[in-house]
C-alpha cells in the first residue's frame, strides 16, 4: 500500500477541498477516483476504504441523491463492522444510513438501525454523550414519521432531559430538539404544548443567531400555522406578520416567495375578519405582480380576485363584483373559456353573489363552473365535488332541502370515488347533509351521518385529537336539537375534555364548547352545573379589553338567568345588576347574545310582576288576554323604572299584539314612543338599527306602510355605516314596499346593496 499511499492522500485532500467549497459534482468524481485506487491495487479489505466510501455517501446525501447515498453507506457499514467491529465509526455510518432511509420513506428499516445505533452509542459513549442524545432525537423523528407520536415524545423527552446537562450540546441543537418535540405534539393534536415548544425553540434560535434569518423565519411560519389550527387567529396573524417582516429584510420585495408570504398573511387576516389588513396586503401583492410580471399575467388576475374577496368581506359589494368580473374576463382571455382556473373564478363570483343575497346569479355562476369541472375525469374530481357542495349549501339557505340533499349526496359519492373518504372536506359534507336533514326534522338520519363523521375522525386521528373533538361536538349539537339531551351532554363533555387538554382552558374553541354544554345543562334543568360552566368561562377572562368586558357581562347575565330559573331571586338580581353595570362600563353596544339573555331575564321578571299565568299551548292562545297582560306590565315597569329600555320592550310587545288585532292607530302611537325612547342612546347605532327593523315590520303588519318604509329605510342606512342590524325579513319587506310604491331608484339601490339617497 505504501507505494500508492501518497496518491490516496492527494486525491482525498482534493476531495475534502471540493466538498468544503460546495463543489459536490467535483467531489463525487474525486471520491469515485479515490475508491478506484483501492480497487486497482486490490486493497479494499481495510478500514480506510470503508471510511472513504462513507465520505462519498455523504456527498450523495447532501445532493439529496438518497438511493446512491444509501448504497454507499450500506457497503461502508458492512466493511466497518467487518474490520473494526461495532465501533463508534460503524455506529455513525449506520446513523447516516438510517436518516437516509427516512428520506426514502423506509421508516421501519430506519427504526431498526436507529435502535441499533442507540445501543452501540450507549456502550461506547454512555447516555450523557451528545451522540447518544442525537440518536434519541433521530429515533423520535422516525417515530414521528411513523405517526407514533407518543413514542416520539418519549424519545424527545429523554433527549431534552440529557441535553440540558450536556455541555457539548449547542443552543441550536437544543432549538432543534424543542422543534422536534413541538412537531410531535402538533401531530398528536396537542396544539397547546406544540405552541409552547415552538416558542421555546424560537427563543433559543434568537439567542444563538438572532431573528433575521431563514431558519428562525421558517419556525415562525410553522408556529403561525399551529396557532391557526388551534383557533388562535389573532396570534396566527401576529406570527405571520413577523415572518413577513423578516422575509422583507432578507430578500427583495420583488421575490415571488415574498409575494406568497403576503398572500398567506392576508388569508389568515380574512379568516380572522380583518379585511382592511387583508386589503392592504393584497394591494401590495398587486403592485409587485404588476411591477414584475405586468397586468396581462395570470397572477395579476389572481391578485384582482383576492382584492374582490377583501371588499366582499367589508360589504363593499359593488367594488368586489367589479374586480371579480375583471379577473374572470382576464382569465378567460389568457386561458380560454373552459380552463379550471376560470371555473375557480366563477366559484368566487358565485360566493360573492350569495353574500349579496342574489341566489339566482350565484346558482348561474356555480352551474357554469360545474359544467367546466365535469369535463375533467368525467366529473370524478374533488373540484367538481366542491362545486356541488357549494350549490347544496345555497339550496339549504333557500330552504330547498330536497334539492340540497340530492346535490350534497352527489358530492359525497364523487369524493368516495376519488378516494377522499377520510378527508376533512368529506366529513364537512356529511355534516352539511346532517344539517339539511336536521332542518327537515329527520334527526335519526342527521345523527347517523354525524356518527359516521366521528368514526372517520377516530380512525384518522384517534380519540384524543381536536379534529375528533370537533366531529364529536357536531354530533352533540345534533343530539341537542333532537332533544336527546343525555347523549348531547355526553358528547359535549368529551369534546370539552379533549379541547381543554389539547388546546388550553382559555382557547376560544374550548370556551365555545363550555357554552354549548351549559346550554344543554339549562335544558336539563341542571342549573348549578350550568352556573359552574359559565363561571369557568369567566375565570379565564381577564377583562383587559372592552370586548372581553362585554363577554364577561354576557356570562354574568347567563348566570343571572340560571339563578332565576332555579328560583334564587336575590342572586339572580345581583348578577343581573353586575352584568348591566359591566356592559355600560365597557362602552360597547349590547351584542345579539346579550340582548337575548337580557330579554329572557326581563321576560321572567315581567311575568312575576303581573303574576302572569303559564302561556296556553297550541292554538288556544288569546291575543286579547296577552294584550291586557303586557299593557299592565308596561304601566308597572314605567312606575318602577321610568321610561327606559324595559318599558320600551314592553311597549314593543304591546304594539305587536295591537297590530295582530288590527288596531292600527294604537300600534302607531306605541311604536312612535318606542322609537323616541330608543333614539336616546343614539340614532346611528346598531342597536337602534335593529329596533328600526323590528318596528318597521310591526308598522307594516298594522297597515302603516309609509311609516314602515321610513323606519326600514333608517335601519338600512344604519347598517351601511354602523354594522349588520337588518333582518332578512326586514330587507325583503323594504324591497316590497319600494316596489309597490314605484320607487325604482331606491328599489334598485337596496337590491344591489348600494347607498340610499
Amino acid at each position: 500500500m505504501a507505494f500508492y499511499i501518497g496518491e490516496i492522500r492527494r486525491v482525498r485532500n482534493e476531495f475534502f477541498e471540493a466538498y468544503k467549497d460546495g463543489d459536490y459534482k467535483k467531489a463525487i468524481v474525486l471520491g469515485k477516483n479515490l475508491l478506484n485506487i483501492y480497487v486497482e491495487n486490490d486493497d479494499c479489505d481495510c478500514m480506510e476504504y470503508a471510511v472513504d466510501m462513507s465520505n462519498l455517501a455523504l456527498v450523495f446525501d447532501q445532493l439529496h441523491m438518497y438511493d446512491r447515498a444509501a448504497e454507499y453507506y450500506k457497503k461502508a457499514a458492512e466493511l466497518k463492522k467487518e474490520y473494526g467491529g461495532e465501533s463508534r465509526s460503524y455506529g455513525d455510518t449506520l446513523n447516516n444510513l438510517a436518516i437516509v432511509f427516512n428520506h426514502l420513506g423506509k421508516q421501519e428499516e430506519a427504526l431498526k438501525l436507529h435502535n441499533r445505533v442507540l445501543e452501540i452509542r450507549d456502550v461506547k459513549l454512555g447516555r450523557e454523550h451528545a451522540d447518544y442524545i442525537h440518536s434519541l432525537y433521530h429515533l423520535g423523528n422516525t417515530y414521528e414519521l411513523l405517526q407514533d407520536f407518543d413514542k416520539a415524545i418519549e424519545c424527545h423527552t429523554k433527549a431534552l432531559q440529557r441535553a440540558r446537562q450536556c455541555k457539548e450540546f449547542t443552543m441550536l441543537d437544543l432549538a432543534d430538539l424543542h422543534g422536534a418535540m413541538a412537531r410531535a405534539y402538533e401531530g398528536k393534536g396537542n396544539f397547546k404544548k406544540a405552541i409552547y415548544y415552538y416558542e421555546v425553540c424560537l427563543d433559543l434560535i434568537e439567542k444563538a443567531r438572532g431573528s433575521d434569518n431563514f431558519y428562525y423565519m421558517m419556525y415562525v411560519l410553522t408556529l403561525a400555522s399551529v396557532c391557526e389550527k388551534a383557533g388562535l387567529l389573532d396570534l396566527a396573524v401576529e406570527y405571520c406578520e413577523k415572518a413577513v417582516d423578516i422575509r422583507r429584510k432578507l430578500m427583495s420585495e420583488d421575490h415571488l416567495d415574498f409575494m406568497n408570504s403576503l398572500n398567506s398573511l392576508a388569508a389568515i387576516c380574512c379568516k380572522d375578519g380583518k379585511y382592511d389588513k387583508a386589503l392592504e396586503l393584497h394591494r401590495e401583492v398587486l403592485d409587485i405582480v404588476e411591477r414584475m410580471l405586468g397586468k396581462e399575467h395570470i397572477f395579476y388576475a389572481d391578485a384582482l380576485n383576492n382584492l374582490s374577496v377583501d371588499y366582499a368581506g367589508k360589504k363593499e359589494f359593488k367594488k368586489a363584483l367589479a374586480l371579480n368580473i375583471k379577473a374572470l374576463n382576464q382569465k378567460k382571455a389568457l386561458l380560454g373559456e373552459k380552463d379550471p382556473q376560470v371555473a375557480a373564478c366563477l366559484m368566487s363570483m358565485g360566493t360573492l353573489y350569495d353574500n349579496m343575497g342574489k341566489a339566482d346569479e350565484a346558482f348561474r355562476c356555480f352551474e357554469e363552473a360545474l359544467a367546466i369541472r365535469r369535463t375533467v375525469d368525467k366529473g370524478k374530481n374533488t373540484a367538481c365535488a366542491d362545486t356541488l357542495t357549494a350549490m347544496g349549501k345555497l339550496y339549504e339557505k333557500q330552504k330547498e332541502y330536497e334539492k340540497a340533499a340530492e346535490t350534497v349526496k352527489e358530492a359525497i359519492e364523487i369524493r368516495k370515488a376519488c378516494g377522499d373518504k377520510s378527508s376533512g372536506m368529506y366529513v364537512w359534507c356529511l355534516h352539511l347533509l346532517a344539517e339539511i336533514y336536521r332542518r327537515q326534522g329527520e334527526f335519526t338520519k342527521a345523527v347517523d351521518l354525524c356518527k359516521d363523521g366521528v368514526d372517520i375522525m377516530e380512525t384518522r386521528f384517534g380519540t384524543n385529537h381536536p379534529r375528533y373533538g370537533a366531529a364529536l361536538e357536531k354530533l352533540g349539537l345534533v343530539y341537542e336539537t333532537a332533544g336527546d339531551l343525555e347523549q348531547a351532554e355526553k358528547a359535549l363533555t368529551r369534546t370539552a375534555e379533549i379541547r381543554k387538554e389539547m388546546l388550553d382552558e382559555d382557547n376560544p374553541l374550548y370556551l365555545n364548547t363550555l357554552e354549548a354544554l351549559a346550554r344543554v345543562s339549562v335544558k336539563q334543568k341542571k342549573y348549578e352545573k350550568a352556573i359552574e360552566l359559565y363561571r369557568e368561562k369567566n375565570d379565564v377572562n381577564f377583562e383587559e379589553t372592552p370586548q372581553e368586558q362585554l363577554a364577561a357581562a354576557n356570562n354574568l347575565l347567563a348566570i343571572a338567568n340560571c339563578h332565576k330559573l332555579a328560583g334564587n331571586e336575590d342572586k339572580a338580581e345581583a348578577y343581573f345588576a353586575e352584568a348591566e353595570a359591566k356592559q355600560k362600563r365597557c362602552g360597547l353596544p349590547m351584542d345579539e347574545t346579550y340582548e337575548k339573555r337580557r330579554h329572557l331575564f326581563l321576560q321572567q321578571k315581567m311575568e312575576e310582576i303581573i303574576q302572569m299565568p303559564p302561556k296556553p299551548e297550541g292554538k288556544g292562545k288569546d291575543p286579547q288576554k296577552a294584550l291586557e297582560y303586557y299593557s299592565a306590565l308596561a304601566l308597572s315597569i314605567r312606575s318602577k323604572e321610568g321610561e327606559k329600555q324595559n318599558f320600551a320592550k314592553a311597549l314593543l310587545k304591546t304594539a305587536a299584539l295591537h297590530a295582530k288585532l288590527g288596531h292600527q292607530k294604537d300600534t302607531e302611537t306605541l311604536l312612535d314612543r318606542v322609537l323616541s325612547i330608543g333614539a336616546r342612546e343614539g340614532v346611528f347605532t346598531v342597536s337602534f338599527g335593529r329596533l328600526c327593523d323590528r318596528v318597521g315590520r310591526i308598522y307594516a303588519e298594522a297597515g302603516s306602510k309609509d311609516k314602515a318604509e321610513a323606519t326600514l329605510r333608517q335601519s338600512y342606512q344604519i347598517q351601511a355605516t354602523a354594522g349588520k342590524c337588518m333582518t332578512k325579513e326586514g330587507h325583503s319587506l323594504l324591497l316590497r314596499l319600494l316596489q309597490e310604491k314605484g320607487d325604482e331608484k331606491a328599489y334598485s339601490a337596496v337590491k344591489n346593496g348600494e347607498k340610499l339617497e
